[in-house]
């Protein structure tokens, strides 16, 4: 099953990944980008002291659906919701804020693609894998992930950028190989910003 976004209900508006209209999704004081922050369901949450990260974790959802009523924007999704590309937070510069998340896109292509239709690519599964079913590598936070894909109401995330080709073109055949069990979304400390990098073997 497929829940429909959390992420609050107001008008989409331009900005940028870093600027400072981020709001701390536990005190809803002003944070950065670059302030302390947590990792839940593919986003970045940053927040304005020690102590929220905590308070958050325990009941991510509530956050979510308090964001998604005040159109607070409290988290920034990192990876593009079109393509499913792992984002450089610190480079993209054409973004949406879409009930209380931030999105950035790979191209311009994605980001009119989101534009006419929003809530096509903002619903998020219930259930994930946070572990690459093409290498069978696990992956140790949401920003180690180089993309993900969602297949019938899973979302699989990939170790590298060569490996969501892979899982795009014949989802189902690595599916039935998984030796994953999907599981819940869980909320982690955020670790790098920046997408994974490839080594080549």
């Amino acid at each position: 099953m497929i829940l429909t976004s959390l992420f609050a209900a107001i008008a989409m508006v331009p900005t940028t990944m870093s600027d400072d209209s981020l709001k701390c999704a536990v005190m809803l004081s002003p944070t950065k980008a670059t302030s302390k922050a947590a990792e839940y369901a593919g986003a970045r949450f940053p927040f304005c002291c020690g102590g929220c990260d905590s308070t958050f974790a325990k009941d991510p959802g509530k956050y979510l659906a308090d964001a998604g009523k005040s159109g607070n924007t409290i988290g920034m999704f990192m990876f593009c919701p079109v393509s499913g590309e792992r984002l450089d937070l610190e480079k993209v510069k054409e973004t949406v804020d879409y009930k209380g998340m931030r999105y950035g896109f790979c191209c311009g292509d994605c980001k009119g693609m989101f534009e006419k239709d929003p809530a096509k690519y903002t619903k998020t599964p219930e259930k994930e894998v946070l572990a690459c079913i093409v290498s069978g590598e696990k992956i140790a936070s949401y920003s180690a992930s180089a993309g993900f894909m969602d297949y019938e109401g899973v979302r699989y995330y990939v170790c590298c950028s060569e490996c969501l080709p892979a899982l795009k073109k014949d989802p189902a055949k690595f599916v039935a190989a998984s030796k994953f069990t999907p599981s819940a979304p869980k909320a982690m400390a955020a670790t790098n910003s920046k997408p994974p990098k490839h080594d080549g073997n």
